[in-house]
């Protein structure tokens, strides 16, 4: 069972922060093993950045850290995302720090230092997050289903094929329901170092719209995309 739930990171991304880089490093070593992506950062305001413009899955944070903190980064992302699995990493066992990250629904609260058995049942902890919150599944129509942990699409249970790109703009259009996106930050969302025209956007939106229908995503005229749930 633990096996099986460690593969489902497999197809997920996580942002790991930590200031200490002896310990970033090896944690990332680690971690490689079983996410798909491990995106790293030295402190929160940079963790969040990160949060923003990628496809995170889980966090795992340091407590202690210059700029922004563990627990005020968790917060932050608390807010955007509900259910999202966090985990927050500290050198000891504080009691006021432990009650002020009990608001944030938290997977797990490490003391330092990890072991590798810790570690692997804090990633089980945060899959079983992710079950308990219905996370896997995102219902578009009562036909056409998302699963966020295995990154596919299906139409009554047949598989309908996504590009990498079509990932990443239907998991935006997700996680901002019944919001209107500019078309820069679709393109931002796809890579932040690559401007696409216009056109190349136009064409992805096209292709994607063709999958899960023309209703779900609509264009709002000089302003961008929305995914209209009501």
């Amino acid at each position: 069972m633990q096996e099986e739930k460690l593969n489902y990171l497999k197809n997920l991304n996580l942002l790991l922060v930590e200031d200490d880089d002896e310990l970033l490093n090896k944690m990332k070593t680690i971690l490689s093993i079983f996410f798909k992506d491990v995106f790293c950062a030295k402190d929160g305001h940079d963790g969040y950045e990160i949060f923003l413009i990628s496809n995170i899955d889980m966090v795992i944070t340091d407590y202690v850290m210059p700029n922004i903190n563990g627990y005020e980064l968790c917060k932050t992302i608390r807010k955007k995302d509900k259910n999202i699995p966090l985990v927050i990493m500290s050198n000891y066992s504080d009691k006021e720090k432990l009650l002020n990250v009990i608001p944030l629904s938290l997977a797990q609260y490490l003391i330092k230092p990890v072991s590798y058995m810790t570690l692997t049942q804090t990633l089980v902890s945060m899959v079983e997050k992710l079950e308990e919150s219905s996370y896997k599944l995102y219902s578009l129509t009562p036909t056409l289903t998302y699963d966020k942990i295995n990154k596919e699409l299906k139409e009554d249970n047949e598989l309908v094929p996504l590009s990498k790109s079509e990932i990443i703009i239907l998991e935006l259009f997700i996680e901002n329901k019944n919001k209107i996106i500019a078309t820069f930050d679709i393109e931002y969302s796809l890579d932040p170092k690559d401007n696409k025209s216009t056109q190349a956007i136009k064409s992805l939106i096209y292709r994607l719209r063709k999958k899960v229908g023309k209703n779900i995503i609509i264009n709002i005229p000089g302003f961008g995309y929305m995914y209209k749930t009501d």
